[in-house]
């Protein structure tokens, strides 16, 4: 396999805070032999996903990963015929998904000089579906590269493991995740102080400060713990079906952009193309990214009650002021801190992160914030967290 690559570090210098991760990638493409499998490692909302697409489009962009062309364009988009996403269906990666990467990894590139596979959450890769994935990794094809992207490595088959070049990724600190706010996104200075104290990674931190929105759903989650105490359990049904609405307008809003994306890609390869294996694509990702966009309001918003009750418990164990999430608020966290139980607290944590999991794995989430917060509202809660 061979790449040509250019001077113009566009596409990396999208990544922030991970100057080791590109300095290895850069090199590998650079010696036109970039090697055929990588497992990126780390945390969520570090650049993992930007690091994978930085690689396909310098391995496919015909100056190396300039950023601004229509092949590097497509492959941020995800919409380039030649990189593949492959995401969990429900709680697992199968292995008929696996299988038919095989069968395609075997096929000359669409377009490109190189196919790229990005496995998201490559742990949930189930048994069978590892050892099919083993099997074209131990006999990979010449234009193809394997991205593995995961925050557990050791739940994957150590055989893959072994067969994959890792390459790690490291939390952003809130004073590096503002600067890049401020310099990079011309985000207002005080917005970006209060979405990288808040966001606890970059990405989250830039949804905040590009949705205007963003500051008055989080208020709003953060009142979900007083509601609560105020209303007790009744209140749940109608939280869950607050957060069900907000989740139902993100996916609206995803739709729309959508649809235009999938009239670009009809004017781009006509209908008769676009009805086959090219459009079928689109239209899978689509539906991937709306399941994404709607497990992602519910776990922000348990990620802001949970924010709410850590700093309860933090205002209880002493912690100045400015070493709380919720600075905004720190009157009232002291005065909940004042009442509360510690052991309850810590116990709601631990239930909140459970949801957190299962709704990561399909779970019917109505119903499952439901659950949580008729939990979080009980007159022993109440009494916990008053």
């Amino acid at each position: 396999m061979s790449a040509r690559t250019g001077n113009d570090p566009a596409m990396w210098s999208r990544l922030v805070g991970q100057e080791t991760a590109v300095r290895i990638l850069r090199d590998a493409v650079a010696s036109g032999a970039p090697g055929h499998a990588y497992l990126f490692v780390g945390p969520q909302g570090v650049g993992r996903e930007l690091a994978a697409m930085a690689l396909a489009a310098s391995l496919n962009c015909p100056d190396g990963g300039c950023g601004e062309c229509d092949v590097c364009a497509r492959v941020l988009r995800r919409s380039h015929p030649d990189v593949y996403t492959i995401a969990p269906e429900g709680a697992q990666i199968l292995v008929d998904q696996v299988r038919a990467v095989r069968e395609n990894a075997y096929l000359s590139p669409y377009e490109g000089r190189v196919k790229v596979f990005l496995f998201e959450d490559a742990h949930r890769l189930n048994p069978a579906a590892s050892n099919a994935l083993l099997k074209v990794l131990e006999e990979p094809p010449g234009d193809v590269v394997f991205i593995l992207v995961t925050e557990s490595p050791e739940d994957l088959l150590p055989t893959v493991v072994s067969r994959c070049r890792r390459v790690d990724f490291f939390p952003l600190g809130p004073a590096e995740i503002e600067r890049v706010l401020v310099t990079q996104h011309d985000a207002d200075p005080a917005l970006a102080s209060w979405a990288a104290r808040t966001g606890g990674d970059l990405s989250t931190a830039l949804r905040f400060v590009k949705d205007p929105g963003a500051p008055d759903r989080r208020r709003a989650h953060l009142d979900i713990p007083g509601r609560l105490v105020r209303n007790g359990p009744s209140e749940s049904v109608r939280i869950a079906a607050e957060l069900a609405g907000e989740a139902a307008a993100a996916v609206s809003a995803l739709t729309k952009r959508q649809k235009d994306e999938l009239a670009r890609h009809l004017e781009a390869f006509g209908d008769a193309r676009a009805t086959g294996a090219a459009r079928k694509r689109v239209e899978d990702r689509h539906k991937r990214e709306a399941r994404r966009v709607e497990t992602e309001v519910y776990d922000s918003a348990l990620r802001d009650v949970a924010s709410f009750y850590r700093d309860v418990l933090l205002a209880g164990a002493g912690v100045p002021d400015d070493a709380l999430v919720n600075t905004e608020m720190a009157e009232r966290l002291r005065r909940a801190a004042a009442v509360a139980d510690p052991a309850w607290l810590v116990g709601a944590l631990e239930r909140i992160e459970d949801t957190r999991r299962a709704l990561a794995r399909n779970v019917q989430a109505v119903l499952a914030l439901e659950a949580i917060f008729m939990e979080l509202g009980t007159p022993r809660a109440r009494a916990g967290a008053r």
